[in-house]
């Protein structure tokens, strides 16, 4: 069957497995690490039944792969980053942003990127940051806040798009009933 993922990342327990693997690899400073995360994206690139989208995309918005996905961001070199970034997220993050899995993916890149990566995320997200909030995601305006902490000299700019929303950022979401 041509849409369905290969067979290494189907079972739940081989995502959590690959997800400690890449985590393990990371701590040791394993060369290993890179080309592991490499070979997943590539695994989750390959097919995608939406055609209108990019695999990766598909992936994220699919709970199992997008935690494998986040591990590998979290681990990923910023040239590897920014590669995964231009080839398969950029003119994406506002649905991204919105969607109620795939914005945890956001938010890991947004923990890791590379400061070139995030002032690109800042230019296409940054005129709609009332949209996740809205959806109930104020974490992708905190990660966006975290990237800005790290790299200053987008402090301005992060804020200036956030006050720009028009009032505080966590009252817009009404809160939901327990």
């Amino acid at each position: 069957n041509s849409t369905s993922p290969p067979a290494l990342l189907s079972p739940p327990c081989a995502s959590l497995s690959l997800q400690v693997a890449l985590s393990a690899l990371h701590h040791s400073q394993s060369p290993y690490c890179a080309r592991l995360c490499r070979a997943l994206i590539g695994c989750l690139s390959e097919e995608s039944p939406a055609h209108d989208q990019s695999p990766l995309l598909t992936s994220l918005q699919d709970p199992a792969r997008s935690r494998l996905l986040e591990a590998a961001m979290t681990v990923l070199d910023p040239p590897g980053l920014r590669e995964l970034f231009r080839d398969n997220l950029r003119g994406h993050l506002r649905a991204m942003a919105s969607h109620r899995v795939a914005n945890h993916g956001l938010q890991r890149l947004l923990d890791h990127a590379p400061e070139d990566v995030v002032s690109e995320v800042l230019s296409e997200l940054g005129p709609a940051l009332e949209e996740p909030l809205a959806q109930g995601h104020p974490g992708v305006v905190v990660a966006l806040l975290g990237a800005a902490r790290r790299h200053p000299r987008l402090q301005g700019e992060v804020l200036r798009w956030l006050f720009q929303v028009g009032h505080s950022p966590f009252s817009c979401h009404k809160p939901r009933p327990l």
